[in-house]
């Protein structure tokens, strides 16, 4: 994993969020999956999205799936 960039900054939790958002699931979805709320699940993904410097609606889910591997 230290082979990507920024992979390293984030949480388990957030690590965690990243692995189902690369799944195609949507927040509710990864809300029920880690038993928190979506807009507990929102805060992650603005908080990955911020240590991983990604602007944009789609940029978390384009950085997910290309970099699944790295987070299994």
């Amino acid at each position: 994993a230290a082979a990507t960039p920024g992979l390293a900054a984030l949480s388990p939790a957030e690590r965690q969020v990243l692995k189902l958002v690369a799944q195609g699931k949507t927040s509710r979805e990864i809300g029920d999956v880690l038993c928190i709320s979506p807009r507990t699940v929102e805060h992650h993904r603005a908080n990955i999205s911020q240590k991983l410097d990604l602007r944009g609606a789609h940029a978390l889910l384009t950085f997910a799936v290309a970099h699944r591997s790295a987070l299994s």
